[in-house]
């Protein structure tokens, strides 16, 4: 059976995260809120999504709970969306929880809210 992924944040790293899990054979969900960087992505994930992963309401439509992993790999220049999106994902009750920290604070915090 196929894994399930969900990448939210397409910069670099995201990006090339999600290609990667895609070509290995995951079922890769990609979210970002640039429509430019979720047309770059589409043809290489099973979905691709713009939409803000702030939005409570959005994230719930998506059923983030029912991937086997999501990744929050949202830059430093989003600090507060990081821990923002981190923190639902958990309140949805995603099970497991990754999250891209650039500094140690980060890091922490965003241990701290479940990833």
């Amino acid at each position: 059976m196929q894994r399930q992924i969900l990448v939210i944040g397409l910069g670099q790293f995201g990006m090339a995260l999600a290609r990667e899990l895609s070509s290995r054979g995951c079922d890769v969900m990609a979210v970002d809120v640039s429509e430019e960087r979720v047309q770059a992505v589409s043809g290489a994930v099973s979905a691709a999504l713009c939409f803000d992963a702030t939005d409570e309401v959005a994230l719930h439509r998506i059923a983030p709970e029912r991937r086997d992993v999501v990744i929050c790999a949202i830059g430093d220049e989003a600090r507060d969306a990081a821990i923002i999106v981190t923190a639902l994902l958990k309140q949805r009750g995603c099970r497991r929880v990754v999250a891209r920290a650039g500094s140690e604070i980060l890091e922490r915090i965003l241990s701290v809210v479940g990833a």
